[in-house]
């Protein structure tokens, strides 16, 4: 994925075989070796296996360190966009929910969820893009995750299933169109929370909903009049407004999360 002028490439969408690619050992030496380095130089490095691929990987792990420290750590496959669309981990460990199981609808590179699975028994996460739910079972592999299933299907499909029943449902809706516009009003986001409040209320009591910091907490309320919402900041900047609708509410809170470290390398 190099051009004609050498550039790393962007990888919005990876391949079958970009992935199969990055699994293979002498590309996972040669991520660990070229760490450090710079990207551009690793990509133009005729002596590294599948250059361009690696010096992506370089670029987003560097990235990794202070946003998602557990993946660096585990040196796990970091799709650009999906990392751009993460939460960072630091937010993440702060979700205030636990229990003994939990459906994530909205696994992406799956950094709520690897903090969920701290907090619960069982995990199962959907993602409805294929080669995004392989990556993000592969980083719960190298992460040493066992309690995650990851079910490739939307959230509209799975709820279809009968006889579902979770303590808590979670959600960080995609709140870009598709054409890459922002979207702050939480219909107008995939999969459409409120279209869907009915039956996730036949599934669950309690939902969580990871909003934009630009998302009115207003409007909050008045989708989840018994709700408790959290404005969460991290570095000085608003992140999320996270919304706990389980009938512990009306009430609104701000936070102020640390950054979060993971343990050393391997």
């Amino acid at each position: 994925h190099t051009g004609r002028g050498g550039k790393i490439g962007n990888f919005a969408r990876m391949t079958r075989e970009e992935l199969d690619t990055l699994c293979r050992g002498d590309v996972r030496r040669a991520v660990e070796e070229n760490l450090g380095r710079d990207p551009l130089a690793v990509a133009l490095d005729r002596r590294t296996p599948h250059a361009a691929l690696v010096a992506t990987q370089v670029k987003y792990l560097e990235r990794a360190r202070t946003k998602l420290p557990s993946y660096y750590a585990a040196r796990c496959i970091l799709p650009p966009r999906a990392f751009e669309q993460a939460s960072s981990e630091a937010c993440a460990a702060h979700k205030l929910l636990e229990g003994d199981t939990v459906l994530d609808l909205t696994c992406g590179l799956g950094a709520d969820a690897l903090f969920l699975s701290r907090r619960f028994r069982r995990v199962v996460t959907l993602e409805r893009n294929e080669m995004l739910a392989r990556v993000a079972a592969e980083n719960f592999s190298r992460m040493g995750v066992a309690n995650v299933d990851v079910v490739n299907a939307s959230a509209e499909e799975y709820l279809r299933r009968d006889g579902l029943r979770f303590d808590w449902i979670y959600a960080d809706p995609d709140r870009r169109s598709d054409k890459g516009r922002k979207l702050v009003r939480l219909e107008d986001c995939s999969p459409d929370i409120v279209a869907l409040k009915p039956r996730l209320k036949q599934v669950s009591g309690r939902l969580c909903v990871k909003n934009s910091p630009l998302f009115d907490v207003g409007e909050a309320l008045r989708l989840f009049p018994d709700s408790r919402v959290e404005v969460l900041s991290l570095g000085d900047e608003c992140k999320e407004v996270v919304v706990y609708d389980d009938g512990t509410g009306p009430l609104v809170t701000a936070t102020a999360c640390l950054l979060y470290t993971s343990p050393s390398p391997r």
